[in-house]
This record gives C-alpha cells, structure tokens and sequence, in this order.
C-alpha cells in the first residue's frame, strides 16, 4: 500500500509516521492486511525521516495551497491519506482568510486529487473537539449538536460535511477523527490553545516555572498523542459498516480537572515539579476552554476498540521517557 501523511512534520505527524513503520501494514478495501510499500510525508517545513526497514519513506515540502506542489504530491496512485494539515484555532480567529484557504478550499482541492485516483482512496481526517461549542450536556458523545464557537471549528465541521458527501458518492472512503486536547506537545510547538493547556504540566517536568491560566476546578479532556495515533490507525481500518449516518465520531478521552493534571504531576514527578506552577488566570483563555466540552466520549468508537489513555499518571511518565528527545 502507499500512504500519503499531510502534516507529517507536526507532533501528530511524526507519531503517526512512526507508528505506521512499527505496524508495517494496513487494512485494505476488503479489509485484508496488506504491507505498506511507501509512505509520503508531506508538509511545509521538512519532515524527520526516521528509520524505515523494509518500507520506502519519502518527502515533498511545501505548501499544498500550490496548485504545482499539490499536482507533485499526487502525481502516482495512493491507497490511503491521513489529512492531519490545518491552520489552528488562534492564527484562524487572527486571519480569517487564511483559515479558509487551508482548513476549507485546501480541503476541497485535496478532494479532488482523490478524485482523480484509479480507485477511491481512503481518506482519515483528523477533526476536533472544537466542532462543539455553545450550550453543551455534561458528556459529548458522536450525535451532540455541533455548534462550534470558532472559525477553526467551523472549518472541521465543513470538512465532516464534505467527507460525509463525497464518501456518498464513492469518491473517497472517507472517516474523520474528532480529537480532544492531544498533549503533550514539545516545547516551541505551533501557538495554539492545546499547547497552553500541555505546558501546564510540561514546562514543570522539564524543570521550568509555568504560569496556568486555567481555573483549578476546570475540566479538560485530554489524550496522548500515541494514542492518538493508534486510533487513527484504527481508524483507518474500520470496515464502512461501522459508521452509521456520519463518517464522523469522538476519540474517547480523558477527562481531567486542572487540580488532577497537578496531583498526577506531583504523584509522577514530586512536590518540587507541582510547586514550579504559578496560578495565572486567562480569561479570554478560559472562556475558549470553558465552550469545549467537560466529558469526550462515543460509544461506537468504543465498541470497536478505539479507547482513551489509561490515566493522566501514564500519559506523564510517556512523556519523561521521551523527553530527551526534547
């Protein structure tokens, strides 16, 4: 199989490219095993190459608004695309154009290079808990009225529309992921409102003071990012029938309060690491937090064994063992 990763340098990214070369295969349209042959890794700014034995690695980069660059990107056949490229949530409420141009007319252009493929691809789109927002129930489950509060949520819910629309009509076999806070993320990673809520907890465990702008009592569900990208793996090899009347559903999460993120770093890292976080209120930051939602689940991703994090303890100790990386 040939697979194409958009967004392959980012912190999603990499993890998925790296958990794709550990698995070495995935399921195809008849939902047999088959071994991947080529990975392309694409993205603005130069993806890691990390060793591939046994499957080709390659990568182009530049910017797939590009109608050239894109043309190369999709020049040969591919099986699958993991769409993970976008413009985030703070520099799309900045520049409301720009947003448009990649989250939504980007998307549709890469809809129409599948288009053009011998057979339709399979198309897994990494979407957000951001296409929630307004008057919301305690737990958000895959039917919840999405009435997102940003422009960036507004762009994902368009993207699930669309997915929806062109698996319909048998241009793509498209799924769509809804992430929740996925942390957490390395220090100088793109500014985004994820990344306040991971320096919480990072900053401390790299041994620096951190400023929290969240109110103790403030309820954030949050994954790992290798969770992340093995459910995206999984994902990916669902059968159609697994879906019901959307492409779309909720990675179940984590569901943390600010306190129990500090308790658990005090627990994995000692009074010294707790003690490094200063109570700082944001309340621009704290209203966007406040409109996601408190508790992330789905029942269907459930039943086919797409899970949350075994605790907020485990996703810390994934980051120490990785931190020299950093």
């Amino acid at each position: 199989m040939r697979i194409i990763i958009t967004g392959a340098a980012g912190f999603i990214g990499t993890a998925l490219t790296k958990a794709l070369l550990e698995r070495g295969s995935l399921a195809d349209r008849n939902g047999q095993p088959q071994p991947i042959r080529e990975i392309l890794l694409v993205d603005r700014v130069a993806p890691p190459l990390p060793p591939a034995a046994g499957i080709a690695l390659r990568r182009e980069t530049g910017d797939l608004g590009d109608a050239a660059f894109r043309a190369r990107v999709f020049a040969q056949p591919f099986d699958s695309l993991f769409h993970l490229a976008a413009t985030l949530t703070t520099e799309a409420e900045r520049d409301l154009r720009k947003g448009i141009e990649v989250n939504v007319l980007g998307f549709l252009a890469l809809l129409e290079a599948c288009r053009t493929q011998p057979q339709p691809p399979r198309l897994v789109f990494a979407s957000s808990i951001a296409t929630f927002g307004g008057a919301l129930p305690e737990t958000v489950e895959d039917d919840t009225l999405q009435r997102p509060q940003t422009s960036y949520g507004i762009h994902k819910v368009i993207a699930e529309k669309l997915i929806d629309d062109h698996s319909r009509h048998g241009v793509i076999d498209g799924r769509a992921l809804r992430l929740p806070v996925v942390i957490i993320r390395p220090p100088g990673s793109a500014p985004s409102v994820s990344d306040r809520v991971a320096a919480i907890t990072r900053e401390p465990l790299l041994g620096q003071a951190v400023d929290c702008p969240l109110q103790p009592d403030t309820r954030v569900p949050v994954v790992s990012v290798s969770c992340v990208a093995e459910s995206l793996i999984r994902m990916h090899d669902l059968p159609v029938d697994a879906f019901g009347d959307t492409r779309a559903m909720n990675l179940p999460a984590l569901n943390v309060t600010v306190a129990e993120m500090i308790e658990a770093l005090r627990r994995v890292a000692g009074e010294a690491a707790a003690a490094r976080i200063r109570m700082a209120p944001d309340a621009q930051l704290q209203a966007i937090v406040d409109g996601w939602p408190r508790r992330f689940d789905s029942a269907r991703a459930r039943r086919h064994g797409i899970m949350p994090d075994e605790s907020f303890d485990a996703i810390l100790t994934e980051f120490l063992s990785n931190r020299a990386a950093y």
